[in-house]
């Protein structure tokens, strides 16, 4: 049986766009499908990352996602490359507060924004 997507993704000027489509990532299944699909469409040769992930669907998030968010982080870094996250919910960008996570990841408005720090 095929997985449903759970991403959409673009390329602006050679940044990979990618918008999570669920409203929630919170049970496992879930946010691993996501994961997959993100490291699916992520280049494997070494070639700097540059990726930003839109949020603008999703309501609620994991401890899970989190943490697959970080490895992307690392994996990014790995290629000094650069991710950007972006479109967050206030209650989202408390999670991310909370967390300290607000620290690690560049967190930007809008899209728009997010594009133009490449």
């Amino acid at each position: 049986m095929a997985s449903t997507s759970r991403i959409d993704v673009h390329e602006v000027d050679g940044v990979k766009v990618i918008r999570l489509l669920d409203r929630q990532l919170f049970d496992e299944r879930t946010v691993r499908d996501a994961a997959d699909q993100i490291s699916a469409v992520l280049p494997n040769d070494g070639s700097p990352i540059q990726l930003v992930l839109d949020f603008s669907e999703v309501a609620l998030i994991s401890s899970s996602l989190l943490s697959k968010l970080i490895l992307f982080q690392r994996r990014v870094d790995g290629t000094r490359g650069k991710l950007r996250l972006c479109e967050l919910s206030p209650v989202l960008q408390q999670v991310f507060r909370t967390s300290n996570l607000d620290r690690l990841f560049s967190i930007d408005r809008d899209q728009r924004t997010a594009l133009a720090a490449f």
